[in-house]
């Protein structure tokens, strides 16, 4: 006679508020268990990007003197090393950092002002040719039709002049908040490459207690991260300037500079800022010169793109942070709704960072990105 197994019956999981044991399913217990977690995380997530946006002034400037400072440390460093100390050190890249930006913006004004003259004159012939094109081309639109919008649009600005003024004002005040923000950066910078190891330790010391090591090495790893990141952008930023800005002098374009220098700076914003830097160099190539010169300026553009999204971006950000483009996606957006183009620049930084962070907390033998891993050594071969 064949026996009968009988299975284990699940452990009943008692109900809220003294329902009898099992009468809720469990479904349901594990989906409020979940629920209630997700509403506190997101509590949480609310009040530090509140706050963050808050306190923007004070926390972007830092943040902004970190990443600078995570790919310069290793030159104070070095300086140490010979007999140079870490005040001085620090003040001499400081010093050199800020003469180099002051140079490139002083150059680049130079040119707009020389240069600006001539392109704001051919920027009116070229309207009018288009205006021009307009009525006898193939659209065919009414001369009529085309003064009354252009003394709409002229009684639409004398309407709103006051708005126009006020908008001067606010971008007098933003100057102001932009110069108080680089006196930021620039302190923060140097306490962050004379102290930044002491000032890490300290914060252990006072707050991580028992997992004081283990935070220690996955801050240092995350911090090593930043800094290959910024050391990658920046080159790889220096390769679109060049490309760019070379094609221009060739084009002959009478802001070749500063294209090269807007094309610098939005190369820091992945995804979005080669394209938006191109178009401006091809905006500028088709005012200047028609849209033989545009086309030229386009075929350039891409070339220098194909190049690095290619061969630069794939084998250089493979090593220095290993994050899915849709996270990049998601994170400039974040970081441009937060804090505009500066948001858009170290949002990615900041989220390579905390990657590496986590996963080393995780798995603390795990290499970060771009870490170099020491081979085991081998036995040698018995004679």
């Amino acid at each position: 006679m064949a026996l009968l197994t009988l299975r284990p019956r699940k452990k009943a999981v008692d109900g809220a508020d003294g329902a009898p044991g099992g009468s809720i399913p469990y479904g349901f217990v594990i989906t409020a268990a979940w629920a209630w977690r997700l509403v506190v995380i997101s509590v949480v997530l609310y009040v530090l990007v509140a706050g963050f946006a808050r306190l923007s002034t004070i926390l972007v400037p830092i943040v902004i003197a970190l990443i600078i400072a995570a790919p310069m440390e290793h030159l104070v460093t070095r300086m140490e090393k010979h007999r140079i100390p870490r005040s001085a050190g620090s003040a001499i890249v400081i010093l050199s950092f800020t003469l180099i930006v002051l140079g490139l913006m002083a150059a680049a004004g130079g040119t707009i002002v020389a240069g600006f003259a001539d392109l704001r004159v051919q920027a009116v012939a070229g309207f009018d040719q288009f205006l021009t094109w307009l009525v006898n081309g193939p659209i065919h639109i009414n001369q009529a039709t085309i003064d009354n919008l252009q003394q709409n649009l002229t009684d639409l600005l004398q309407k709103n002049w006051k708005g126009i003024f006020n908008g001067a004002l606010s971008i007098t005040g933003t100057v102001g908040s932009v110069f108080a923000g680089a006196v930021i950066a620039i302190f923060s910078l140097f306490f962050f490459l004379r102290d930044g190891r002491m000032m890490w330790l300290w914060g252990l010391g006072h707050t991580a207690g028992t997992n004081a090591e283990r935070i220690d090495n996955a801050g240092t790893a995350a911090f090593g991260t930043l800094g290959r990141y910024a050391r990658t952008s920046a080159f790889v930023a220096f390769i679109d300037a060049l490309g760019i800005g070379v094609g221009a002098w060739i084009l002959g374009l009478p802001l070749a500079l500063p294209i090269a220098i807007v094309v610098f700076l939005f190369s820091f914003i992945p995804m979005f800022g080669a394209t938006i830097s191109g178009a401006i160099a091809i905006a500028v190539a088709l005012v200047d010169g028609g849209w033989k010169e545009a086309l030229w300026m386009l075929i350039i553009v891409l070339l220098v793109q194909q190049i690095e999204g290619s061969l630069l971006y794939p084998f250089l950000f493979g090593k220095a942070a290993s994050i899915h483009p849709m996270v990049i996606l998601l994170s400039v957006s974040i970081g441009t709704l937060l804090a505009g183009f500066v948001g858009a620049v170290i949002s990615v930084p900041l989220v390579s960072f905390v990657t590496t962070f986590i996963s080393k907390m995780n798995n603390p033998d795990a290499p970060a990105p771009g870490e170099e891993v020491d081979e085991p050594a081998t036995a040698p071969a018995p004679a």
